[in-house]
């Protein structure tokens, strides 16, 4: 499978950093010229431009990059997602607790049914410690697009929260994150529950940290 933002693995926090901010920035350059590329009339713009095709083999390509284009409305997905995995990444890296620590596998922009989880982190001795999904669902709802429910499984904590001494998270938006943790959900049902931590970025990303209901 083909990705517009390649997998990558066995990599520092930095260097993950800096190949994923190199990644988003040229989505975003694309993305916007695509923009400015474009003549469509306003009666069909909407229609056109979410169908239309942002290039991403101009001028110098990042490493990660894996497509030659990408539809507008993708890209824009993609990106946000990303963003979201800089902050995650940029935040684990900010804990003391999680010195030394690295990553093991990265998916910046795989489906729910990828391979492994969009993040996993281990330990200095290669143990896995951290697992964690990310998504943006611009959303007050929780049951929105399906989404905590694939999370929570690829997670393996549709039926209880594994001891097994890795953490699972899932990083996502603010509104997102309130809506999962909300004190009127039926929690008397999940086998789960949530801790939310601010990560302090620009965009309001969340950590949601998932422990066991007991």
């Amino acid at each position: 499978m083909t990705h517009v933002v390649r997998p990558f693995t066995n990599t520092s926090f930095e260097e993950a950093l800096q190949k994923l901010k190199t990644a988003h920035s040229y989505l975003v350059t694309q993305a916007k010229q695509s923009i400015r590329d474009s003549n469509f009339e306003d009666s069909c713009w909407g229609t056109s431009i979410k169908r239309s095709s942002v290039r991403l083999n101009v001028g110098v390509v990042p490493t990660l990059i894996g497509k030659n284009e990408e539809k507008f409305g993708e890209v824009i997905n993609i990106a946000a997602t990303v963003e979201r995995l800089i902050d995650a990444i940029g935040w684990f890296a900010s804990q003391p607790i999680f010195t030394g620590y690295s990553i093991l596998q990265c998916h910046p922009s795989t489906s729910d049914d990828a391979e492994g989880n969009d993040l996993v982190i281990i330990d200095r001795k290669g143990t896995i410690v951290i697992k964690c999904e990310v998504c943006d669902v611009a959303s007050s709802n929780a049951g929105a697009n399906g989404k905590e429910s694939k999370d929570i499984r690829n997670l393996g904590c549709d039926e209880a929260v594994p001891n097994d001494g890795v953490a699972r998270y899932i990083c996502t938006a603010l509104e997102f994150a309130h809506a999962l943790t909300s004190p009127n959900r039926k929690w008397i049902a999940k086998p789960y529950r949530y801790q939310l931590i601010e990560t302090g970025s620009r965009a309001g990303t969340c950590m949601l940290l998932i422990r066991n209901a007991e």
